[in-house]
């Protein structure tokens, strides 16, 4: 029971974090958390723990939760490991990818562009990193898997703020993915490979686009 309290109130914490909701630099109350959620402060510390280790929460002493907050090195530090990453685990396990889930993929990312649909999912059903870690996926090393999972997880705040800002990014990103699904699909390796770099270097060029936002979002 205590660990579904925790897990409750660490998506209730997280998703405010990730969506922007809860802002860099933002203190959360321990004691606040606990009353939103119906529980008391035990599940909340466990949840806050949790989200530390992802480097989503500093906890200060007699102040409260801190909100971490975003550097652009810490950007350019998380996209310049998802560019060494990522392709080296795609190349891995790209012959184990199935087609049919490619397919699958596909169609989502085609119908939001035929939608014009430029709103980003909520955190647990984004889109974006649940392709990017499926491609991953089969390379199979658990090690390197969870530290794109951590990758991920900032990677997803990156993206949200950023739609506010540049929300046709959105749609930029969807048709970059057809592109990479596209070559995956027709069993291009290389091209593969190469699309997604692409991919990730406008990711990296959009997230640049917080800096403008300097004494808002960033830390000094």
């Amino acid at each position: 029971m205590t660990q579904n309290k925790r897990d409750v109130v660490y998506g209730f914490i997280r998703e405010r974090i990730v969506m922007g909701q809860y802002r860099p630099g933002d203190l959360l109350d321990e004691q606040t958390l606990a009353r939103k959620n119906g529980v008391s402060r035990t599940p909340v510390r466990e949840a806050v723990h949790r989200l530390e280790e992802e480097g989503l929460v500093q906890v200060l002493p007699k102040r409260g939760i801190l909100v971490s907050q975003i550097s652009l090195k810490g950007i350019n530090d998380m996209m310049e490991a998802r560019y060494l990453l990522e392709p080296f685990l795609l190349r891995k396990g790209f012959s184990l990818l199935d087609a049919e889930r490619l397919m699958e993929f596909r169609g989502h990312e085609q119908a939001k562009i035929d939608a014009d649909d430029s709103h980003v999912e909520r955190s647990a059903e984004d889109f974006d990193t649940i392709l990017h870690l499926y491609l991953s996926s089969k390379a199979d090393n658990h090690y390197l898997s969870d530290t794109l999972h951590r990758l991920m997880t900032q990677n997803q705040r990156m993206r949200a703020l950023t739609s506010t800002l540049h929300s046709e990014r959105v749609l930029e990103s969807c048709r970059e993915h057809v592109d990479i699904l596209d070559k995956a699909i027709d069993g291009d390796l290389d091209g593969t490979v190469s699309a997604l770099q692409e991919h990730l270097r406008h990711s990296r060029a959009s997230y640049g686009l917080l800096g403008d936002f300097k004494h808002e979002y960033f830390s000094l």
